[in-house]
Parts: C-alpha cells; sequence; structure tokens
C-alpha cells in the first residue's frame, strides 16, 4: 500500500460519488503487509547527510538509531513493546530502497522486485529479509519518500491508517529501517509470532498532545475511497490485537458535540475518520465499546487526546456561485467556508454580512436575503479580515393567473387508476384539461412545450400574457420566453434543437427544467442527482441516478405525477442563475432503495426491511453453489458504518447460488446493515425501515 506524508501537497482529485453496497468486501480483506508514503521534496543535502551519518553502535546510522528511538517512544505511549534494530533486516531495508530509486516502480508495485533487475534481492518483502539472513518470510514493509529523516517518515505512516497498524502492531519485535536518496523503507517483523492482551491500542494515544487535525487521502490504498470522499479529521485507531467481531464508538469535542465520523474494521482494528477537519488545539475524547471474535464479554476503552494547529481559514462563499430569487421572497445563505489545507466546511467563527444595495436587496444579520427590486446585487460575506463575494439576482415579478379547475368526476378515462388521485389534482389545479369528448388520454406523451407549461401553470404563471399580440413564432411563445427570462434549462434551446419543444419530453430533461427552476444551473446528469436528493422526483426502480428511468419519455399521467409531488416540496418557481453551479455544490445523495425486486443475477444481495420491523433477505451466488454462508445483521449507528452485532444466521445456497430467509427478527433500528459472508469474501447492504435495497455485485 502507499501513502504521502504531506497533506496538502500531495492530496489527488478523486471523485464524490459512491454506490452504497458495491464491493464492501474489498475492504475486509487481511491487512496487506505492505504500504507506501509520499512527502514533499526537501533539499538533496538533508539525504546524503541523512544516509552517511554513521554511529558506532553496531555500524547503523545515528538517523537509523533516531528514528528507532523516536518510534519505541510512541510504542511505549500506546502500550506496545519496543523493536529492536536488526542488522539483516536493515540490509533488506536499505537494498530495497536503493532499488526503487533506480526502478521507480508505482502504487503497491514499489514493494516487489522483479527477477533479473539491476539490484534484485527477491520479489517480495518477506523474500528480502529471509535473503539478507532473516530467519522466515513474516517481514512486513512501508515506505514513504522525499524524506529527509526517518523520524519525518514515521510521522508520515503515523497520520495515516494501515501504515500506523503496521509500525504499532505488538507482534513485531525486530525491525529494519533504511533511508536512501529520500526513500525510506521500514520492515519490522518477529520470529514467533505472539500478541499481548486484548486491550485496545489507541492512537492518537492518551493524553497526546499535537495529533494530526487531518487526514487527505495520500495513502496507497486510500481508505477513503469507500466513503467517496476526499478528507476526513485525523484518523484515531484502535487495535485489540485480536479479531474484533463488532463495536461501537463516540468521539466527543471540547464542547460536548459528537463529532460524525466513517469507520471501518479492518481484523483486529477500528479506524475512525471524522467527517470534517477537526479543530486545532482542541481536546477530543473517544469511547470504545468492543467485542472480539467468538466473545460475548464486552470491552471498553476511553482516552482522550489534544490536536496541533489547525487549518486557517482563507475564503468565505455561498451554497451556490450565484444565487437567486423572486421579489418579497426570502432565501437563507448558506456559507462555506475555504481553508489553507484546500479543503471545505461550515465556519466555526462569526460571519456579518452586507448588501450593495439594501433598498433592492435586504440582508439580516443571520444572512437571511430579502428580494424588493428587480436587479443585480452583491453580498459581502466577512469573517474578521477573511472577506467573500457573492452575486445575487433578483427577477421580475411574473405576471399571473388563476387557471379554471376541471371536474375530474366529468373524466371519462381516469377511473381505476394507480395514478388516479394525481390525475384529478392535475384537472382540479387547472394545469391540464380533458379533451372534447371528456377523455384525459392518460398514456399519451407530452412534449417539453406542454410540460413546460404545466410547470409554470402549478405557480400560476400567465404564460399568454408573455406571447406576441400578433402573430406567435410557436404555439407556446410566452411560455418560451418566461423560460428564456429565467434561464430555464430546455433541451430545445442548444443549437440545431429548436425542433424539441414539440417531441415527447422523457424524464431526463424534465428533471433538467424542474431543477433549474428551483434556482441552480446544473446539466441534466447533475439535475437528476438533484432532483432526487431533494424529493422533487421519484426514480423509476429507486431513488439513485442509475434507477432513475431517464430515457423513459413522460406520459400525460405521469407528467401528473411528477408535478403533484413536485408542488409539495418546491414551493416557488424562480429559475437558474446565469453562472453555472459546480457539482461539488450538489446535495448528499439519499439512503439507497430500490422500489422493484429486481431479478436475480449471477451475484445479487436484496434486503427487505418491513415496517413491522422484521427483515427478509435473499439473493443468488453463482460462485457459491450447494454451500453454507451466514448472513450478519448490524445495527447502522449514526456515526458508524456498522455498529452492534444483532444477529448472526447460517443460510444454505441450492444448486443454482440461490437463498432466501424470510422474517429474520424484530428490529427497533431505523437502518440495518446487512452483510452476506462466504468463505473469502463478505458482501454488504444497508436498508432503511419500510424500504427494500439491493445489489448486483457483478457489475
Amino acid at each position: 500500500m502507499n501513502a504521502s506524508k504531506n497533506s496538502k501537497n500531495n492530496r489527488p482529485n478523486r471523485g464524490i460519488g459512491w454506490r452504497s453496497g458495491r464491493r464492501w468486501a474489498t475492504c475486509l480483506l487481511a491487512a496487506v503487509l505492505a504500504l507506501t508514503v509520499i512527502v514533499p521534496a526537501y533539499p538533496a543535502e538533508h539525504a546524503s547527510a541523512a544516509s552517511a551519518t554513521t554511529a558506532s553502535q553496531g555500524g547503523f546510522t545515528q538517523d537509523q538509531l533516531d528514528g528507532l528511538a523516536y518510534l519505541n517512544e510512541i510504542r511505549a505511549k500506546v502500550g506496545v513493546g519496543p523493536l529492536e534494530l536488526d542488522a539483516k533486516l536493515t540490509q533488506a531495508s536499505q537494498a530495497h530502497a536503493a532499488y526503487y530509486n533506480t526502478t521507480r516502480f508505482e502504487g503497491l508495485s514499489a514493494h516487489r522486485e522483479e527477477p533479473g533487475t539491476s539490484g534484485f534481492t527477491g520479489v517480495t518483502a518477506g523474500e528480502r529479509g529471509k535473503a539478507a539472513g532473516w530467519p522466515n518470510t513474516s517481514v512486513a514493509e512501508v515506505m514513504s519518500y522525499n524524506n529527509a529523516t526517518t523520524r519525518e517518515a514515521i510521522d508520515s505512516w503515523l497520520s495515516t491508517a494501515y501504515h500506523r497498524a503496521i509500525i504499532l502492531d505488538d507482534k513485531y519485535t525486530s525491525v529494519g529501517i533504511g533511508l536512501q536518496g529520500g526513500t525510506a523503507v521500514m520492515n519490522p517483523a518477529y520470529v514467533k509470532f505472539e500478541k499481548n492482551g486484548p486491550e485496545a491500542k489507541v492512537y492518537p494515544y492518551d493524553g497526546m498532545k499535537g495529533a494530526d487535525v487531518g487526514f487527505y487521502g495520500n495513502e496507497i490504498p486510500n481508505p477513503l475511497d469507500r466513503f467517496g470522499v476526499e478528507h476526513s479529521g485525523g484518523i484515531i485507531s484502535a487495535a485489540a490485537g485480536f479479531a474484533i467481531d463488532s463495536f461501537e464508538a463516540s468521539i466527543v469535542d471540547s464542547q460536548g458535540q459528537e463529532v460524525p465520523y466513517n469507520s471501518e474494521l479492518k481484523g483486529d482494528t477500528v479506524f475512525l475518520y471524522p467527517k470534517d477537519v477537526l479543530d486545532g488545539y482542541s481536546v477530543y475524547t473517544v469511547k470504545l465499546n468492543y467485542t472480539l471474535y467468538q466473545e460475548s464479554q464486552l470491552r471498553s476503552k476511553s482516552w482522550s487526546f489534544t490536536t496541533g494547529k489547525g487549518r486557517t481559514l482563507k475564503g468565505l462563499s455561498a451554497q451556490y456561485d450565484e444565487l437567486v430569487l423572486n421579489p418579497g421572497s426570502k432565501l437563507p445563505i448558506q456559507i462555506m467556508a475555504s481553508y489553507d489545507d484546500g479543503t471545505f466546511g461550515t465556519p466555526k467563527t462569526p460571519i456579518t454580512y452586507s448588501s450593495s444595495s439594501p433598498a433592492g436587496l435586504k440582508v439580516s444579520a443571520d444572512g437571511t436575503l430579502e428580494g424588493v427590486k428587480p436587479g443585480s446585487y452583491k453580498v459581502t460575506l466577512s469573517s474578521g479580515v477573511v472577506r467573500g463575494t457573492v452575486p445575487v439576482r433578483v427577477f421580475e415579478r411574473l405576471k399571473s393567473k388563476s387557471y379554471p379547475a376541471t371536474n375530474p368526476t366529468r373524466v371519462k378515462d381516469i377511473a381505476g387508476r394507480a395514478d388516479q388521485a394525481a390525475i384529478e389534482w392535475a384537472l382540479r389545479s387547472g394545469i391540464a384539461v380533458a379533451d372534447a369528448n371528456g377523455k384525459f388520454r392518460p398514456e399519451d406523451s407530452v412534449s417539453e412545450a406542454q410540460f413546460l407549461i404545466m410547470l409554470l401553470r402549478i405557480y400560476k404563471v400567465d404564460d399568454e400574457s408573455y406571447a406576441s399580440k400578433k402573430k406567435k413564432q410557436h404555439w407556446a411563445e410566452g411560455a418560451y420566453k418566461v423560460a428564456t427570462a429565467r434561464n430555464l434549462l430546455l433541451f430545445s434551446a442548444s443549437p440545431g434543437k429548436s425542433d424539441f419543444r414539440d417531441k415527447p419530453i422523457n424524464r431526463y430533461r424534465a428533471a433538467g427544467l424542474i431543477a433549474s427552476a428551483d434556482g441552480v444551473n446544473y446539466d441534466f446528469s447533475d439535475a437528476v442527482n438533484y432532483v432526487l436528493a431533494h424529493g422533487y422526483m421519484r426514480g423509476t426502480e429507486g431513488n439513485q441516478s442509475w434507477m432513475f428511468g431517464s430515457n423513459d419519455i413522460v406520459t400525460r399521467a405521469q407528467a401528473a405525477v411528477i408535478l403533484m409531488q413536485l408542488q409539495s416540496g418546491m414551493k416557488q418557481l424562480v429559475g437558474a442563475p446565469k453562472s453555472v453551479t459546480s457539482e461539488k455544490k450538489l446535495p448528499e445523495p439519499l439512503f439507497p432503495e430500490v422500489y422493484i425486486k429486481p431479478a436475480l443475477g449471477s451475484k445479487t444481495l436484496i434486503a427487505e426491511f418491513r415496517t413491522d420491523g422484521t427483515l427478509s433477505v435473499e439473493g443468488q451466488f453463482a460462485d457459491q453453489v450447494n454451500k453454507q454462508l451466514e448472513i450478519q445483521i448490524d445495527q447502522h449507528q449514526k456515526n458508524l458504518q456498522s455498529g452492534k452485532l444483532l444477529e448472526k444466521i447460517p443460510v444454505q445456497t441450492d444448486s443454482s447460488g440461490r437463498f432466501s430467509i424470510s422474517a429474520i427478527g424484530t428490529y427497533g433500528d431505523e437502518i440495518l446493515n446487512v452483510f452476506l459472508r462466504t468463505e473469502g469474501t463478505a458482501y454488504y447492504i444497508g436498508v432503511k425501515k419500510g424500504t427494500m435495497n439491493a445489489s448486483d455485485y457483478s457489475r
């Protein structure tokens, strides 16, 4: 594995999307014993000095002795025994550092050597240690680049998750240390496998000062990838020495507020990743309850530590790069702070606000905007010496009109339909009418122009009053003039696409139009995520974007269903700003669920958590034919991915790999975590009460 020491200079660009239930098992493999860290460059003369300074004690360099003393000091504070610097392991470490500097294999390949290449001493760390004279292949390896001293490399390893777990592991008794040209290699090893007692060994350790405030994903493999985030607070870990079966934990700050976090259970170690960077020079208290594998005894650990220097506020911005509102309406500003480590978050210092023209745009002390007169304005955000501005546009007031209602009882073709209530609402609201024969024609498609008019009429916009008084360019000309003035997202507005005004609209384009009416300027794909997260539209199969049914054509009945749901959530039609809204401003995705039980594929897991608290689990895994597997049910904690173990149930697959368990238990939890455990892999899915969720792991 690889990691990097520097938290802000080496942060990779990574996406924010993560699909719950996708290959959770890849994070539950046994601990890998090869890791690497990257640190920033330093003057070359430091490298030669660190590598060449030799002490008389056993031929080790002073840098190696200093590094060993520093690591053993940390291990003692954590509560694990010291390491002994071994000449044979050090020979292997030095040789591999030199080999890497010559070959420069990247990623996890940095830990391998290729036979026949110059400087080759063994393919793996274990083989290299044995070739140097160590009695076995029980040799781990961590690496770090661009280090002036071994102590710097140790600090970089301690700032990560998996590297830290290795260099603080109490089963290791000896170590080799190499530093060549800035490349640091450490090879912990043991002769006989022995572990201390099951008390959790924690880092940051109890009473520690100067703990990391943040972690920025600079480790390969990156532990944050499974959560779909780019950074976290400083990592908190607890290793029990024996496999942990279940756990619950809390992190509390100096004000007594709980700190939300993601978590990972990896063998004998729990890793907690605070969801935001921690405050500087602040005390945090951690409480951990855990049970070991095949034990019922609840074990507990509580400790506190103090962080070091925190991040510095660099900029202030609003929830969107440009805000829009109607005259007479109000809009709270949601402030986003940017920091010197490249992260963003909610500011923790007081903010003051001022408007460029209070006569046209008012702003209250708590940051609530109120549109007075149409126009373009600027609001200044201030916190100490840090300032930011956000442009605000107040639209012209729209002309309004009440539309006549149609009596649904006189419409002939809607009785008995599942969507009857929505159609009746559309008729009573005046956004749709029956034809001359008294029919609604529910299955007829809706064009873009028709859907636009229906949308405007929910909010009683008099679209006809905007049309030309003489000859119209298009029958829905007034509606399109309103759309242009409000910057609404329409496919027909694209160059050469004007003929799409009278072509059927699909759900994808309907989502784009709705999102733009709510004050954001997203493209169609981001608009889908936006309307799902806000509950403005439902997917056809589930509440995630890939279940949205984007290509499905909207019928008249479906338009009624969509717009009835929309009007209950989106209380006014605003319009979109001219500047594009960043996808980073998208709301958090919904907890996943599916609406229709999918067909069983080669690797499918389905869980249904009923409102009465009972749970059903079924699936098909073609590679697990006629095997006894295990279903594990865990609590889903607010701050955890998985919490307390609730139940384990054996399950037998048939000749096709299929299994089914109905009405498991009665659970009072709102969310459950369900695992299917096979011999080599565990598959995960989360399910909310009253919903169903499914994952296809073959994709």
